[in-house]
């Protein structure tokens, strides 16, 4: 009978530029991406995010997305931290 994996949570602080006049378009893009939150955006396009996901390859692969997204013109990892127990507090 296999192992049951414990709980992980991968969590990212991303700062995404979008082009300029774009912020908009690029904010209304992520609000499709689960596990992700906005938590501020300056008029000149830098949005500031976290993403929690299950493990770092979904990060990576939302990370990827991001990038992609329409008025997106670069995402910077600005912090990353997997966490092992995410039930308990540090």
């Amino acid at each position: 009978m296999p192992t049951p994996q414990a709980a992980c949570l991968d969590v990212s602080g991303l700062v995404i530029y979008a082009a300029p006049g774009a912020a908009a378009q690029a904010i209304a893009g992520l609000g499709g991406i689960e596990g992700l939150t906005v938590h501020a955006a300056s008029a000149e396009g830098k949005i500031v995010v976290t993403l929690e996901t299950e493990d770092a390859q979904r990060s990576m692969e939302l990370f990827e997305r991001i990038g992609a997204l329409a008025g997106v013109e670069s995402v910077a990892m600005v912090y990353h931290q997997i966490e092992t127990d995410p039930d308990q507090e540090i």
